[in-house]
Parts: C-alpha cells; structure tokens; sequence
C-alpha cells in the first residue's frame, strides 16, 4: 500500500516549511534510514520551496481508528519516524501536515505532478520535480515493482493532463503575463532588445521570462549599480548607471520598471524623445510598479503601448478562470488514471498465485510421467517426448480457462464462499 505524509504552501507556513525541507546531501542516509525500517519496502522523497513529502510503500494496513501516539498504528509509526527526522514534534506534524494512504495517495501524487495542487495552478516545474525525485530514489534503493509502475503511470499521466487540457497555458503571473503581452507585440523577441528598470523580485522573474522566450539582449539599470551588474550578469546582459538609462530608451523596444520611486521614472518627454528617434518601431511599456513608474502620458505618442499592473491583473485573473476550467478536465484524468493503476496493481497480486498453482501442476505431471515410464519400462527419448508433449498440451488446456477466471475476478471486491469461487474459476461460459 502507498501511503503519503507531506506538507505544502498551503498547509504549512514557510517557517514550518524549512524545518521539514530536506537536503539534497541527506538524502541518500535518509533512504537507508528508512529503508531499514521493517515496515517500509520502497519509498521516495519530494521537497521543494512550496512542498515536502514522503512516499512509503508499507506492507501492513493503517488503523485510522486508534490515538495518534499508540505504537502499534502504521500510520503513528510514520508520524514518529518522520518526525524524528526533522526538527518538528509528532503533535505540530499532525497540525499541520496531510495524510493519505491507498487509491487517495496515488490520486494526490497525480494531482501534484499534474500542477494541480500547487501555488499556481498549472505550473510545469513540479512536473520536472517529481520525475528527479524518483530518479534520486532509483539512485538510492527506494524503487520496487510498486513504484516503478508507479513512476510510469504519473509520468504518463502529467503528461496527458498537459497536452490534453490547456491548464498550463495562460500566463497566472504579473510577470510571465507581461512577456506574453509583450509577444504579441514582438512576434519575433530573439530579434528585440529589452530594458529592465529595477532589480527586485518581479524584475528579476521578468528578466527570467524574457531569457526564456529568447529575448534578443537585456539591459539593466538600477539605483544601486551593484545590484543592476549583479542582476545583469546573471541574464548574460549589460548594465548600465540609473542617471544614464534615458539614453538607452531608443535602442531598446520592451521596457519593463518595477522600482520603489514616489514620482515617474519614465516621464513622457524621455519617451517623446525616444521616439523620434525610432518612428516606425513600436515600444512596449510595462509597468509593474506601485506607484506608477511610467508617465501613462507617454501612451500619447504614436506608436507607444503602456500597460500597468491593473492592466496586468486583469489579465491575470481572466487566465486563472480560464486555468481554472481546464482544470476540471485535468481531476477528470487524475481520477481514471488513480483508479486504473490502482485496477492493475490489484491484477498483479494474482500472478504469484497463478506462478505457485502452475508449478504444482508442472511436478505433478513430471512426477505421473516418470511414474508411468517406470511402470511400463519405457525407455525411448522419442516416446517419452512425445508423452510428455501430450500432458503439457492437456495441462495447458485444463488450466487455460481457470487462469483466465482467476485474471478476469482478480480485483473483485465481493467475498465468495468457497463453493462460488470454484465455480467462478472452472466456469467454461
């Protein structure tokens, strides 16, 4: 059985969040810790910034019933073991982590690979995150016949939820936004130049869009020249002094202001200016700043477009509906996709039984034809060949039709007296 207990952005504060993250250097004593324990026979390990979470395939079955610190619950077992892994007692896992065990622990692993429980829905990092953390428990020891298949279907199953629904394609933030405005203007960005106004947060995940969509080159300015350098190398860019960028402004055609300043930065004489010296080609203003770091006058100017962060929002909130939507179709997956692989995990627990009923048929039969040898002296290869090639066709056939009843009701969930089961299985309908 799959059992996860994790926490998120959602369930944890940051503070409680950091306590449980895991290095990257502790992982692998952390598989053979857990590894060892008599109760966990595969396991694999999520954290990221927004996430930690711990995946155990566990042989017994978990009492939900009993107290929270009795110690012969699996599910306390695993409250203690990971606690004692992190700087968090059992009482503060339990406030503020989430449990699931069975169908529902595979259904939220999809849901998490798919992007659909994470801070922004839809976001395609978890997916690359979830395929490296089962790439580090491959390295460790962590993966069996469980969650290998495991592994296949989540892959397959992310995978679908992207190319089938349209829950990753709507920019859902300020900045990512802004880009995409900014590419329907540009439809071509390796060919345009881009000044960033501004080394904080959003700049810098702006900056980090840009680079992503192929942007031509980055310039960088602020009022600390350190952090516009600093900025700048990091995007391959130039940078350049903060009493100097209205040179610049005709050379570049995205301009992107995102500073702390109480007046304009961008006033719309620097951008009258600009202009005349580049009249038929277009300047794309983006102004991510509160207060406002472009004059909205400069929108005045032929050929100038000038969107502010309500312009931004607006957008924003239109694409999280939208996301929202396809995200409906998304569950649609996850759930068919969590009760399949749950269908074919069921189905392989008949396989050893089928394995073990066959080789007592197989001595059986060797032992009979053995017998019948001796009995009646026979000694020729050929006629014992041909012997032998007449049981094991009979055999086959005898046992073609049970084996095939036994896959068919592998995952029945109704109980049988004996006298149904045998019917069942020898039935020749």
């Amino acid at each position: 059985m799959l059992v996860v207990l994790g926490l998120n952005h959602n369930s944890a504060p940051v503070t409680v969040r950091e306590k449980m993250a895991i290095k990257k250097e502790d992982m692998e004593p952390l598989y053979r810790k857990f590894l060892s324990e008599n109760n966990v026979q595969e396991m694999f390990l999520v954290s990221t910034c927004n996430r930690v979470e711990y995946y155990f395939v566990i042989k017994d079955y978990l009492c939900d019933k009993c107290d929270i610190h009795s110690p012969i619950c699996d599910k306390c077992e695993i409250y203690s073991m990971v606690a004692s892994n992190c700087d968090l007692s059992v009482e503060d896992l339990v406030n503020y982590t989430y449990f699931a065990s069975g169908r529902q622990a595979v259904t939220h692993l999809f849901a998490v690979a798919s992007g659909l429980d994470s801070l922004v829905l839809g976001e395609p990092q978890i997916f690359g995150q979830i395929k490296d953390a089962f790439d580090i428990s491959k390295e460790c020891n962590g993966m069996g016949l469980f969650l290998n298949r495991l592994f296949e279907f989540t892959l397959k199953t992310a995978k679908k939820v992207r190319t089938v629904t349209g829950i990753s394609e709507n920019p859902v933030s300020v900045s990512y936004a802004a880009v995409e405005l900014a590419k329907k203007i540009f439809s071509n960005l390796s060919e345009a130049k881009a000044l960033i106004i501004g080394a904080g947060e959003m700049c810098e995940l702006a900056a980090r869009h840009l680079v992503g969509s192929n942007i031509g080159s980055i310039i960088v300015t602020n009022r600390t020249f350190e952090k516009a350098v600093k900025l700048a190398e990091e995007f391959s860019g130039d940078a350049v002094a903060f009493d100097r960028f209205a040179s610049k402004l005709s050379e570049v055609d995205i301009i992107i202001s995102s500073t702390g300043a109480e007046n304009f930065v961008v006033t719309s004489d620097m951008i009258r200016e600009a202009m005349k010296k580049r009249p038929s080609r277009p300047m794309f203003f983006i102004d991510i700043a509160v207060p406002r770091d472009i004059d909205p006058k400069g929108a005045e100017v032929d050929n100038t477009y000038i969107y502010d962060i309500d312009d931004l929002k607006n957008v924003v909130e239109a694409n999280k509906k939208e996301r929202e939507k396809e995200a409906k179709k998304a569950w649609d997956i996850v759930h068919n996709a969590a009760y399949a692989f749950d269908e074919q995990m069921e189905s392989l627990k008949i396989t050893p039984v089928i394995k073990n009923m066959r080789n007592y048929f197989e001595e059986k039969r060797n032992e009979e034809l053995q017998k019948y040898c001796e009995k009646f002296k026979i000694t020729d290869e050929k006629e014992i060949e041909h012997l032998n090639y007449l049981l094991t066709a009979t055999l086959n056939k005898i046992l073609h039709k049970p084996f095939m009843n036994l896959k068919e009701h592998a995952t029945d969930d109704a109980k049988y007296s004996i006298a149904e089961a045998v019917e069942i299985i020898f039935n020749n309908k």
